[in-house]
C-alpha cells in the first residue's frame, strides 16, 4: 500500500501535552477546531491514530484522505 496523507479534524484546540501525543504529524488550529495531518505508511498506522484519538477522548469531525 502507499503512503497517503490523511487530515482529521477533532473539536477544540489541543493542549500542547495533548499535541506531543501527535508526534511527526502537522497541527494546526482554525476556529473551534484543530486540523492533525500526515502521511499514514498502512492501515495499522491508520488504525493506531484513530486509536489515540479516542483513548484521548477527543471528538473526530471528520477523517479524509487528502493530496499531498
Amino acid at each position: 500500500m502507499p503512503d497517503r496523507r490523511y487530515e482529521v479534524r477533532v473539536q477544540g484546540r489541543l493542549s500542547q501535552r495533548v499535541q506531543y501525543a501527535f508526534e511527526g504529524m502537522d497541527i494546526s488550529v482554525v476556529p473551534a477546531e484543530t486540523v492533525i495531518s500526515g502521511v499514514v505508511h498502512d492501515d495499522e498506522e491508520l488504525f493506531a491514530l484513530l486509536a489515540l484519538i479516542q483513548s484521548l477522548g477527543l471528538h473526530m469531525q471528520s477523517l479524509q484522505q487528502v493530496t499531498s
